[in-house]
């Protein structure tokens, strides 16, 4: 197997000869890490997660303390030329008018029932967000760890067609020998022959694979279809964790995401029935601002000196404050209906959101009871692949000895290496589904991604 896996990691550099100019080969760690900046789905989570931080701090600040300064300007001006009839009429137009305004103005919300409840919602949407981006994160990373490791096992398919391939070139040459000796019927070398072809075929079929692997890999984390990635010499076999299902399944109920996203929408449903009546709820704010005020121009009534007027150079700059509390009760005598089909509404969507979370929680206890039975069968199962790996290539080396000498037939040699190839196979798949199991049952307890 170390002249297949080194065979294979050939066969990744030929593979992709495009490839060799572009970025550095990623190993799995850091294909994870480019997925998480780059893969589309990762980014959309990312993004609504944000934009639930956003709302929740719009919505958060209508509870507390406003502040923010106010200037303003206004200018008035009239044309001289007006008739004689506005005298009569008691009416003097001003010809030239400004103000100027500068002030700092605040407001307090002391008690508001729909801004506490609509802050309450955000903060749970936004937690929710956060959870949905963490497990998006979670999916992506099994995502890419899978695609790896299906472009690890293509490659070693690879090695293994062209290991099978050397195989079947020496069983030719061994029949063609015996053929010109006269040992053998020449129906022996033709069976070598086509051994040998379907051997070529399936070399070319296995690089084609892996190369496909490998730009799905790439895809998957969102980088060029040219990207190149250090394979390992093996598929490593993480270390066999704790099992222990009670304490797992206390744990998937604290950290998988889907169980506090349903919760989350739970919480929601809930204060959306207390929205209904909080309109009717009572009110109370308070309001202030400090400033002052001057006016350039020069009106009728300033012309005068005080204390009949405010005549240049008497007049200055006006300070003022104003403070105001109010209150507000609204009792809606005739609705129509209208809040009672609201709370029978919000009623219908807490009982929904109620069965989702138990049917969160349920499917949470299922894949960890799940993911710890794959856990076990994958471990006997690599346990078992390995040894039935190790005895079909001896036996297969074996035949091949003794169809040299004539011991055994083209038959039993071929025979022996279709069951060796065979068995490499399962080993490949044992050793990738037992990596892969570990990680399954941290993505069912909801520990995949910190």
């Amino acid at each position: 197997m170390l002249a297949a896996v080194a065979l294979a990691s050939a066969l990744a550099t030929a593979a992709a000869p495009s490839a060799a100019a572009s970025a550095a080969p990623m190993s799995l760690a850091q294909a994870i890490d480019f997925a998480e900046a780059h893969n589309p789905q990762v980014l959309v989570a990312r993004s609504q997660f944000f934009s639930a931080g956003a709302t929740l701090a719009r919505d958060r600040s209508a509870q507390l303390p406003n502040v923010q300064g106010l200037a303003s300007s206004s200018m008035d001006r009239q044309s001289a030329n007006y008739s004689t009839l506005a005298q009569f009429r008691g009416l003097q137009p001003q010809p030239n008018f400004s103000e100027n305004t500068a002030q700092v103005q605040g407001s307090q919300s002391i008690f508001n029932l729909e801004n506490s409840l609509t802050a309450n919602e955000s903060r749970h949407a936004y937690d929710q967000a956060a959870q949905n981006y963490r497990l998006v994160k979670e999916q992506t990373y099994l995502n890419v760890e899978t695609a790896f490791y299906t472009y690890v096992q293509d490659l070693q398919l690879a090695a293994l067609a062209q290991s099978d391939l050397q195989y079947q070139q020496t069983l030719y040459v061994i029949a063609d020998a015996n053929y010109r000796a006269g040992l053998v019927a020449g129906i022996d070398r033709l069976k070598a022959q086509v051994q040998q072809t379907s051997s070529e075929e399936s070399l070319a079929s296995s690089t084609a694979d892996a190369e496909d692997a490998r730009e799905n890999l790439a895809q998957t984390i969102g980088a060029d279809p040219s990207q190149t990635f250090a394979v390992p010499a093996a598929i490593p076999a993480p270390p066999m964790p704790a099992i222990d299902e009670h304490a797992l399944d206390k744990l998937a109920m604290v950290k998988r995401p889907d169980v506090a996203m349903a919760k989350d929408a739970l919480d929601i449903a809930v204060i959306d029935n207390g929205l209904v009546d909080a309109p009717n709820r009572p009110t109370v704010a308070l309001q202030g601002a400090v400033g002052n005020q001057t006016i350039p121009t020069q009106i009728a009534t300033n012309l005068l000196a005080p204390p009949f007027g405010c005549g240049a150079p008497y007049c200055s700059a006006t300070h003022f404050y104003t403070i105001a509390l109010d209150s507000q009760l609204l009792l809606p005598l005739l609705d129509w209906g209208t809040r009672h089909s609201a709370h029978d509404s919000a009623h219908v969507e807490i009982d929904s959101q109620t069965a989702a979370y138990q049917t969160a929680q349920r499917q949470a206890t299922i894949d960890v009871d799940q993911a710890v039975r794959r856990l076990l069968v994958d471990d006997q199962n690599l346990t078992l692949a390995t040894q039935n790996a190790g005895v079909a290539k001896r036996a297969a080396q074996i035949a091949q000895v003794q169809y040299k000498v004539g011991q055994a037939s083209q038959v039993d040699v071929t025979s022996a290496e279709q069951t060796y190839l065979q068995a490499a196979k399962q080993l490949l798949d044992a050793q990738v589904g037992f990596a892969l199991a570990a990680d399954r049952l941290k993505l069912a307890t909801g520990t995949l991604v910190d």
